[in-house]
């Protein structure tokens, strides 16, 4: 397959092209200080001390000119000894203090901005907790986590970058083009020409590379995410064959990136090749007319040297600008896509009034609640329940039928569309979530635990938990034993996702993380599903011995596992259609008696209640 190669036409097209919402916001510098300066202020005192240092640097480096026509027009062709040791000595002294102004200024930037891509990825962190769980749902892991692989490390280049290719560089022309017109008018207005040669290019095609910047990053995300989900998936890639599906896949998308990569790097190319070519024509316009007038003796040869010493100078600092021009483009994309996440608003957030939750007294009430997902149809209709303090309820249905649902609404990750959620009357819109869910301890399907030691995971579930509340939670879990069994007791690292422990062990660890904050309820989602026989049995008899002194609600579609239950709740289609005992619901032969039977005289289609 060959490269693709831009045509006269394609650089045409790209440029005529109307410039949309996002070129126009690409291009913007303002955006990009806009959303850096909150991470900046702190340190402003600092970067101000550091631009007061670079102007003082900048003034050293524009007497060097100086001192060099002093050095040719009164020592060399004067022959004056005097001058000679004057310059020697002052360039000596200009050269320690411009070092030691460049080591300070270094170390200074190097702590502000390290400071600030410190602060840029905590504050990223931060508001990624904050997001409610329909953004997790909406946007692929692979895209988040872009943010902090790609998009943070662009920001970063370009603001480790910013002194020396930006402000410096800035400063330097500034005093250059001044030098320039005290060492002689008319090479100054002709130096002043390299302005627009300089900067015509990189204005033109830096415009397409900072608005093909946000795509390519877009891109990126897209790869990284099919990456991620690719290695997550190899148990069923190899298992029906799907390797070549796949790496097409993540070829297209590769193909699709290489697309946009290759203009964005043609388009800064050429906005530095550009800028080279004026300064080279410029600057032989300047060489020749120096001479001319050199030897005509309207200007002497040290003015021509010096001159020519500065504009070089100032090409310089100008090319340096246009070499930042592709940093800028690829950062300015990546704040795009950073300020994504941080426009992104919690749907979810404690009212102004709230309250603290009291400790849980009567009970747990659904009154009447209907829900949609934002976008989706109803999944709940009109459902109420209540469960006492104290009580063991199981709730069952199909998969789809809003088992899982009645959980979110629980934990709130969402608040009903109507109706209430409450405890103890308390709607749990008028507290506080911090309040809440402490008082609730889960147990998920998938346990996941965190790659960090046993103890460290336990006290995921409280922080401040002592090394005897985690062996009373792993003794309550029936797993003390097993752990000390390991190498490193309760000190052994767990592995990703807890795969170094069995099935057993890790759900047994995810229900002593539950208990250790001796939660007033507790919920358990699925929590046996996962496991073999053998083990889930065990796990039962500990969760109906845990049951006993707690409020539990168990959301589950293997019926024997709830037979013990106070009260079980059927759900269909979001519809509540049956509660009672156990008993109860078999005497009244409905659909929990239809589907009881079933699941006790073998597994069939109507016994799958897997969950939803």
């Amino acid at each position: 397959m060959t490269d693709a190669k831009p045509t006269s036409e394609d650089i045409s097209q790209y440029l005529e092209d109307e410039e949309t919402d996002a070129e126009i916001r690409a291009r913007d510098f303002g955006f990009m200080f806009r959303f850096l300066w909150p991470y900046l202020k702190p340190y402003r005192r600092k970067l101000a001390l550091v631009l007061g240092l670079l102007a003082l640097q900048t003034v050293f480096n524009a007497s060097f000119p100086l001192a060099t026509q002093y050095l040719i027009d009164q020592g060399l062709i004067e022959r004056n000894w005097n001058a000679l040791v004057f310059v020697l000595i002052f360039l000596s002294i200009a050269a320690i203090i411009v070092s030691v102004i460049s080591i300070a200024n270094d170390y200074l930037y190097s702590r502000i901005f390290s400071n600030v891509v410190k602060d840029l990825r905590i504050a990223l962190f931060e508001q990624i907790q904050r997001l409610p769980m329909p953004f997790f749902l909406r946007t692929p892991s692979g895209g988040i986590l872009s943010r902090f692989s790609g998009d943070i490390v662009a920001s970063e280049t370009m603001l480790v970058q910013m002194i020396p290719w930006l402000a410096l560089p800035l400063l330097e022309v500034i005093y250059s083009t001044i030098l320039m017109f005290y060492f002689n008018v008319w090479l100054g207005l002709i130096g002043l020409l390299i302005f627009p040669t300089i900067l015509a290019g990189p204005s033109i095609f830096s415009r397409k590379a900072f608005a093909l910047s946000y795509d390519k990053r877009t891109q990126e995300a897209d790869i990284l995410s099919a990456a991620q989900e690719n290695i997550q998936a190899q148990p069923v890639i190899k298992a029906f064959a799907l390797h070549g599906r796949s790496t097409g896949h993540f070829r297209g998308l590769n193909l699709s990136w290489m697309s946009n990569a290759f203009r964005v790097y043609f388009f800064s190319a050429l906005a530095e090749s550009t800028a080279y070519m004026g300064v080279y024509i410029i600057h032989i316009v300047i060489i020749v007319l120096g001479a001319y007038w050199a030897y005509t003796e309207e200007i002497t040869i040290g003015t021509l040297v010096a001159f020519e010493s500065m504009f070089v100078s100032m090409g310089y600092a100008l090319t340096n600008l246009t070499q930042f021009v592709p940093t800028l483009a690829q950062a300015t994309g990546s704040m795009q896509h950073l300020n994504e996440i941080f426009e992104e608003k919690p749907s979810l957030t404690d009212a102004p009034n709230a309250t603290v939750l009291p400790p849980m007294r009567d009970r747990v009430a659904f009154e009447h609640t209907t829900f949609a997902y934002p976008g989706g149809k109803t999944v709940l209709h009109n459902v109420s329940f209540d469960v006492p303090r104290h009580a063991y309820v199981a709730i069952v249905g199909r998969s789809g039928s809003g088992k899982s649902t009645i959980l979110n609404l629980l934990m709130r990750f969402y608040d009903p569309t109507e109706g209430r959620v409450a405890i103890d009357g308390h709607d749990i819109r008028t507290i506080t979530q911090d309040s809440l869910r402490a008082q609730i301890g889960i147990v998920f399907q998938d346990s996941f635990l965190f790659n960090a030691s046993i103890s460290d995971n336990i006290r995921m579930g409280k922080a401040d938990a002592t090394d005897q509340e985690i062996e009373s939670a792993l003794r309550a879990a029936e797993v003390w034993d097993a752990v000390m069994a390991l190498p490193q007791g309760v000190e052994t690292i767990v592995g990703e996702r807890g795969g170094r422990l069995s099935g057993g062990q890790r759900q047994r660890v995810a229900i002593a993380r539950a208990l250790v904050r001796d939660p007033a309820i507790l919920v358990l989602d699925e929590a046996t599903s996962a496991l073999d026989a053998i083990a889930e049995a065990a796990v039962n008899i500990t969760l109906q011995r845990i049951a006993r002194e707690r409020t539990v609600i168990n959301v589950t579609h293997r019926l024997s596992n709830v037979a013990g239950a106070d009260k079980i709740i059927v759900l269909e289609n979001g519809n509540l259609t049956e509660a009672g005992s156990h008993a109860e619901l078999i005497a009244r032969n409905g659909r929990y008696a239809q589907l009881w039977r079933t699941q006790q005289g073998g597994d069939g289609p109507d016994a799958s209640l897997s969950d939803g």
